[in-house]
């Protein structure tokens, strides 16, 4: 049985839970935003950010192209010249000419004055570049023994000389140093192709110190990784925390500009609003539930008036005082109980009243009721009582219905208890023993809030018994005809034995009879004989009994009904076509369906009596298989049956015969044989077609057995 709920339980664990669950949905909805905003925000600024710091980084770089092309045009041994280019920029600390063998030839630095003409400078790095065929060079960061300072050096081609300018970032650094975090820190930081730090505003010492940062992760995860502007955590170098940047590439120089920010910083911003809206959200829900219970105290408390009032008109105290409750919405409902309790009065008396009049109906129809749930009987009319036998209903109610059934019906009543089922036969037991013939019905209803059957029962032991009597006013019938087509069977063979014996007779007086003769007379005598005793014999076994069930071959069952009427056919020139050439079987009572063809063929052969100006009168007979059903079809040319009467010729004592000549149950006692005692299926129509290149139109009985079904007999 499933578990009940409490309502009131469910409504509030539904309040608090949403309560609870709504604004902390909220507050992660909340702070994923914040973080998405936060995120999407330090990816745009930082993405502006190293645009300017390229852009910047590129103009210098111009700039200082530009002051190399300017020398390349207008130095001719000045030194004038080179002292108004270190005047002039303060980002150049000094400028010196080398000549092909990398001796100076020309310098200038105010900060130091022991630069000499003649120096030997031709294993700098710079100098090679040059010499060995490149335009302009950009050296690494170096300690300058110029100006004694952690230079940059840019090395050109000056006609047949080279010309090396060395440079302090100066003006970079100050414009980096304008990017901070949120922590304060420095926002860029500017390595060289080789791993070497160029550029950190946060500690400048370290590049003095040259430390290669090729395998660190900065290079690893972010620039040897992803593209340039593309963000993406890295960690710090000797910490646990990373950070959270991106880079971009000088092609002039291959200096890589990394920007970045500390995730820590980040996650702290969250962790804060993470907080506040903690904050927030517990308030809200302290408040909500309070203002839940308070208002929910208020509705329960009214609902469990409601479920006290109910209770008491579900138990019967129809007159309980109803309060008032505190809501417009309840009052609305407890009028409507109100109006309940004065309509359940008023229908209570209704109803009983229409109890005692539907028992009353019961118990005037004629069939006997019965309701019995499961089998076993719980109620009945009286028609039922006196049907089975009983004094009273309390002696039938409790007890199974099948102590009611005779025993080869038990399996017949099984398989229609479970349904709602058409009528059908079985044989019941009354009190007494005594075992009489019942049609039964059965539907399910409700009552009571349970499935219970309602079973009607109608004593048709009368019904079997006129059925029987008319079954053997059909025999007699049948026997009357056959007496008729035995005196035409017997007319030809009795002739042939009467012409044969007197003409022995005749010529043994003469003294003329040859023994060939008389061989050939006895011969003819016996073959007559023989045939009088075939013809009593089929006869006889028409008139046999038949008891039992058994399976018969369809085709030898037709050639025995021929062969009973085949005189009287002969004599009203009918020709019968039997078309049946294989041999199918079914389960029966043989001399029934016998009786059953001879009846339909008789019918044809009135109908052709009646008739009488058909010239070729025919009868066919074939048989097929459709669908799983053995399916025989009876037709004649003698003009069809009128639509008038079509649909009666079933019915008993249904005759368009003069009453001197048809007792009108013939064709009904084929339709029992064939629906009731063989369960199969018997229809007739007017049916129009072509033989021998003529049309003809005539009545067309078509009988169905599905395939290896059993008949039954119902009948005593």
């Amino acid at each position: 049985m499933k578990k009940r709920q409490s309502l009131k339980k469910l409504i509030l664990l539904f309040l608090v839970s949403f309560t609870i669950l709504m604004p902390i949905v909220i507050g992660i909805i909340t702070t994923y935003s914040f973080y998405n905003t936060k995120i999407d925000s330090l990816l745009h600024n930082q993405k502006q950010t190293l645009k300017q710091v390229n852009l910047e980084t590129n103009e210098f770089l111009e700039r200082i192209d530009h002051i190399s092309a300017y020398v390349k045009h207008n130095y001719h041994n000045n030194t004038f010249l080179l002292k108004n280019i270190v005047a002039m920029n303060d980002n150049i600390t000094g400028v010196i000419i080398l000549d092909k063998k990398g001796m100076i030839t020309d310098s200038y630095s105010p900060k130091n004055s022991n630069i000499y003409n003649g120096f030997d400078y031709s294993n700098k790095l710079y100098f090679k570049e040059i010499i060995n065929g490149k335009e302009y060079f950009w050296s690494d960061l170096f300690f300058s023994t110029v100006d004694e300072t952690q230079s940059l050096s840019y090395s050109f081609k000056l006609q047949d000389k080279v010309g090396v300018i060395f440079i302090r970032l100066t003006d970079i650094s100050s414009f980096i140093k304008t990017f901070k975090n949120t922590d304060n820190s420095h926002m860029v930081r500017i390595y060289d192709n080789k791993g070497i730090l160029i550029l950190n505003p946060d500690e400048p010492k370290l590049q003095t110190q040259k430390i290669n940062l090729f395998s660190q992760s900065v290079f690893v995860d972010l620039i040897n990784k992803v593209k340039p502007y593309e963000q993406t955590p890295f960690f710090k170098n000797n910490s646990g925390s990373y950070d959270l940047g991106m880079y971009t590439t000088i092609e002039k120089t291959g200096w890589n500009i990394v920007i970045r920010e500390c995730y820590d910083n980040i996650l702290s911003d969250l962790k804060n609003l993470i907080i506040a809206i903690a904050g927030i959200v517990l308030l809200f829900i302290t408040i909500s539930i309070f203002i839940i219970i308070k208002i929910s105290k208020k509705v329960f408390t009214s609902l469990d008036d409601l479920e006290n009032i109910t209770s008491s008109i579900t138990s019967g105290r129809y007159n309980t005082k109803v309060q008032d409750a505190n809501f417009d919405e309840f009052n609305g409902l407890i009028n409507s109980f109100k109006n309940m309790q004065h309509e359940i009065k008023k229908r209570e008396v209704s109803l009983k009243k229409s109890v005692e009049s539907f028992e009353s109906l019961i118990n005037s129809t004629m069939e006997a009721i019965l309701l019995h749930e499961n089998g076993v009987c719980f109620d009945l009319n009286e028609v039922a009582v006196k049907l089975l036998g009983y004094e009273n209903k309390n002696e039938i109610i409790n007890k199974n219905l099948y102590d009611f059934v005779e025993t080869s019906y038990i399996d017949v009543v099984t398989k229609n208890m479970e349904i709602n089922s058409a009528p059908y036969e079985i044989k019941m037991i009354k009190k007494d023993g005594t075992i009489f013939d019942a049609l039964v019905q059965g539907k399910f209803i409700e009552i009571n809030n349970k499935t219970a059957k309602v079973s009607a029962i109608i004593d048709i032991t009368e019904l079997k018994e006129k059925d029987k009597l008319l079954f053997e006013q059909s025999k007699m019938a049948a026997m009357g005809e056959m007496i008729g087509n035995i005196a035409h069977q017997w007319r030809q063979p009795l002739s042939t034995i009467s012409t044969a014996s007197s003409g022995m007779k005749f010529q043994k007086e003469y003294g003329e009879l040859s023994d060939k003769d008389f061989i050939c007379s006895i011969d003819a005598i016996v073959k007559s004989t023989k045939y009088l005793s075939n013809t009593i014999d089929d006869f006889r076994n028409f008139f046999k009994a038949d008891t039992q069930m058994r399976e018969f071959n369809i085709n030898d069952a037709i050639k025995n009904s021929l062969s009973l009427i085949d005189s009287s056919l002969k004599s009203s020139f009918i020709h019968v076509q039997n078309e049946i050439n294989k041999d199918e079987y079914i389960y029966g009572l043989k001399n029934e369906f016998i009786q059953a063809i001879m009846n339909i063929i008789t019918n044809a052969k009135d109908a052709f009596l009646i008739n009488g100006d058909i010239d070729s009168k025919i009868i066919m007979i074939s048989l097929k298989k459709s669908n799983n059903y053995l399916v025989i079809s009876i037709q004649d040319n003698a003009g069809g049956i009128s639509n008038d009467i079509i649909s009666k010729i079933f019915e008993p004592y249904f005759t368009t015969k003069h009453k001197s000549q048809g007792t009108g149950i013939g064709l009904y006692m084929t339709h029992q044989i064939i629906t009731e005692h063989m369960n199969g299926n018997i229809k007739v129509r007017n049916k129009t077609f072509e033989y021998n290149n003529k049309k003809y139109k005539g009545a067309n009985f078509v009988i169905k057995f599905r395939v290896n079904s059993i008949g039954y007999k119902n009948y005593t």
